[in-house]
């Protein structure tokens, strides 16, 4: 993420191998700003949906009090860059009373909320179906998980008379992520009606199986032109409202915009610095001359490889497109033995496309 630009994330963070005190301690060294999710999970009670979940295994580390004692450990650390949320685990059948407690204890200590919803075609049945006919918003008023500090990954699949008023009125976040929607096949979320309406809408990329990469830079290209695609209007989302989806939308989102998300007298010195000199750009520095539009240019040209430099709270982190806080090497040679072990423990393996051979 540094690498790609990336200076603040908010994740639901899935640790229950490496802990979440790891994962606190690795984000802290590394110098990002981070909103780690706590993962809140309840077993799934409709058997009718026949849904399995291996983290089931595991839910006294996802419990509220797991959560709050996140909280009290971790968040406001390194120098307030660390923040603890609560990451709820996409509605399936457990009861809404279990969800309306998480919502109440994370309002009576000021913890934010995350959670995926809607995401995928199957689950506006779902929450029609099980939670007697609410439709998804319907379901986060009732269970109490909305508000400034409420943000809804994907959103895809919503009955948009019942839920855009709701998520209008409780100032509640949705966060797109379209390369992760296009390549699970789940939707496009309908976004221009969202900003239309006056939702905030911020920009993510979802985990990294579901896009296979952190680069913001190419989140916000996508974002600019697969509406007009949906829409077949050309005057549909565009350059500068997805760099502000990736900004200052992602910093209220996060109810941080009075301290990041644009360069601002009084703001923190969160700060990216691309190269756009090379001849694919070119003409760049006509913006200067009324002629390109320097927002254009980086949504429509840009990736994560033109980014330089990168600074967090005033400390420099990428340099000269190098890592400063850690070794590169180590850090791919480290992802390599992982995915090696779980090939391992899985038994899965790459089978090459027919015709096609790999060379390594």
């Amino acid at each position: 993420m540094l690498l790609s630009g990336t200076t603040c994330f908010l994740e639901a963070m899935l640790t229950h191998g490496s802990g979440f005190a790891n994962v606190a301690s690795a984000v802290s060294e590394m110098g990002i700003r981070a909103c780690l999710g706590k993962l809140v999970k309840f077993v799934e009670t409709n058997p009718a949906l026949n849904i399995a979940d291996a983290r089931d295994k595991d839910l006294s580390h996802m419990s509220i009090e797991s959560l709050l004692s996140a909280h009290t450990t971790f968040h406001g650390s390194s120098n307030d860059r660390v923040h603890v949320w609560a990451a709820c685990g996409t509605p399936r059948g457990a009861p809404i009373s279990s969800f309306a407690e998480v919502g109440r204890i994370c309002r009576d200590h000021d913890i934010g909320i995350t959670m995926h919803c809607a995401e995928a075609p199957r689950d506006l049945p779902i929450f029609r179906e099980v939670y007697a006919g609410r439709s998804p918003m319907q379901f986060c008023r009732d269970a109490e998980l909305t508000g400034r500090k409420t943000v809804l990954a994907h959103m895809c699949h919503l009955d948009l008379q019942a839920d855009l008023p709701i998520l209008l009125e409780t100032n509640t976040t949705v966060a797109h992520n379209p390369t992760s929607n296009m390549k699970l096949a789940s939707g496009v979320a309908q976004v221009p009606a969202m900003l239309k309406a006056g939702v905030n809408v911020a920009l993510g990329t979802d985990g990294a199986p579901c896009n296979n990469s952190y680069d913001m830079l190419r989140e916000m290209h996508l974002a600019s032109i697969v509406h007009k695609g949906t829409t077949l209007d050309a005057g549909s989302i565009g350059a500068h409202e997805a760099l502000e989806m990736a900004t200052i939308r992602g910093a209220k989102a996060l109810g941080l915009e009075k301290e990041i998300g644009s360069i601002e007298v009084g703001k923190k010195a969160d700060l990216v610095v691309l190269d756009v000199s090379g001849a694919w750009a070119a003409p760049w520095d006509q913006d200067s001359h009324n002629g390109m539009d320097p927002v254009s240019l980086v949504v429509g040209s840009c990736t994560g490889k033109n980014v330089t430099h990168v600074m967090v709270d005033g400390s420099l982190l990428v340099e000269d497109s190098r890592l400063m806080c850690a070794d590169e090497a180590d850090i791919a040679m480290a992802a390599r033995a992982a995915v090696k072990g779980i090939q391992q423990r899985s038994g899965v393996k790459t089978v090459p496309k027919a015709g096609w051979t790999y060379v390594t």
